[in-house]
């Protein structure tokens, strides 16, 4: 295998995880529009997020089955159409009920793709012998980015969502037919035989602790996203226009990071990556609780999208690597425990609030990073490194 053909099926995975992104940022910046357009009320636009994230988490949990069944190439083209119309859908939709359930449809196809895709970066890493996963997930938050800037311009112009959601992903689509056929299929006799009555091997300790470990981490990404620009527009007095700067710079400075964290990985090694990592987001935070000036606060969120970038797709690449379990089985778990604390702990977070006041609830997001801190000493072991990023 040369390094012309590792590249050419590298693009083309990342053109798949640039999907779920692009899709998200889509319909998050786009809400208001949605929301006048359906003439849905602040409970209803709560209400298809929540169904959006339960969608996603029923996929995660019926994805194994359905990637043993079909594989991982077929299910995460299939998901990736069915994401790209059901947010079409949602654009066009002019009632809240139907908004709901092109959400369903759509948090269907995002939660496939979830494990469909880090599968595919899996097996990616495991043919080559090289680290991808960093910059594949870099091409999933550059998705976010461009669907929420895109978002913004189209607003500006007052067009519809349908006119952003036709224009931008029918020109993804175009490269569909040629990125669906350099994906790669899945391993042979090995992942035959795991699909007769798939689910029934007990999971590995290591994969649990990597699920786990990537929980904590989507949590702190998701203070960052539901609770960044509150704390700094309530707690310390900034404007909307600098508190929505929150969420850019974190994911600005997590796709910028993701883009180089398989050579940093190659050079470092896992167990530093994500020590240092996991303390870089602690002290970014640290500094966010204890500062009352909003630059400084901004700039303890970039720190934290710096410190949180490299953990999540290390994760995955170590639990997909573990001896007894396959991509897809190593994936699905991994998968939907990253989504539980992407889903639940943000509405945690907020109770939390409300009782404690939301400076002292963020509290727990230091602690989740102090357990990362923790949970790295266990990447001690086995494959220390990940392999050539060429």
């Amino acid at each position: 295998m040369n390094k012309k053909a590792f590249t050419t099926r590298r693009l083309a995975c990342a053109y798949y995880f640039a999907c779920p992104g692009l899709t998200y940022g889509i319909l998050t910046s786009r809400l208001p529009a949605l929301k006048s357009q359906t003439g849905a009320d602040d409970g209803q636009i709560g209400l298809l997020l929540l169904c959006l994230g339960l969608s996603s988490l029923a996929a995660l949990l019926s994805s194994n089955a359905l990637i043993a069944r079909f594989g991982s190439r077929k299910v995460l083209c299939l998901s990736a159409l069915v994401m790209v119309a059901g947010a079409c859908l949602c654009c066009l939709a002019g009632k809240p009920l139907l908004l709901g359930v092109f959400c369903i449809v759509t948090g269907f196809g995002m939660g496939l793709a979830d494990v469909s895709m880090n599968t595919q970066g899996i097996q990616l890493e495991k043919r080559w012998n090289a680290s991808c996963l960093s910059s594949m997930h870099a091409a999933y938050s550059l998705g976010g980015v461009c669907g929420s800037l895109t978002g913004a311009a189209f607003a500006a112009f007052s067009l519809a969502p349908i006119v952003q959601a036709a224009s931008v992903l029918g020109a993804y689509t175009c490269l569909a037919p040629w990125a669906g056929r350099r994906l790669l299929k899945d391993a042979g006799n090995s992942e035959r035989k795991s699909r007769v009555r798939p689910g029934l091997r007990p999971v590995p300790l290591f994969v649990l602790l990597c699920g786990g470990m990537s929980m904590l981490a989507y949590a702190t990404e998701g203070s960052v996203a539901e609770w960044g620009s509150l704390l700094l527009h309530e707690s310390r007095g900034a404007s909307e226009q600098v508190s929505a700067l929150v969420f850019a710079m974190f994911s600005l400075a997590m796709v910028s990071c993701r883009l180089f964290g398989d050579r940093l990985r190659f050079l470092f090694g896992d167990f530093c990556l994500v020590l240092a990592g996991s303390l870089l987001a602690f002290c970014g935070l640290a500094a966010v609780l204890l500062s009352p000036a909003p630059f400084v606060c901004l700039i303890g969120y970039t720190f934290m999208g710096i410190g949180v970038s490299p953990i999540v797709p290390i994760l995955f690449s170590r639990a997909g690597s573990h001896p007894g379990v396959s991509p897809r089985e190593a994936s699905a778990v991994v998968a939907i425990l990253s989504y539980s604390g992407l889903l639940f702990f943000p509405p945690f977070l907020g109770f939390l609030a409300q009782r404690e006041g939301l400076p002292r609830a963020l509290l727990t997001v230091l602690a989740a990073c102090a357990l990362l801190a923790a949970g790295s000493f266990a990447l001690r072991k086995g494959k220390g490194r990940g392999g050539s990023p060429r």
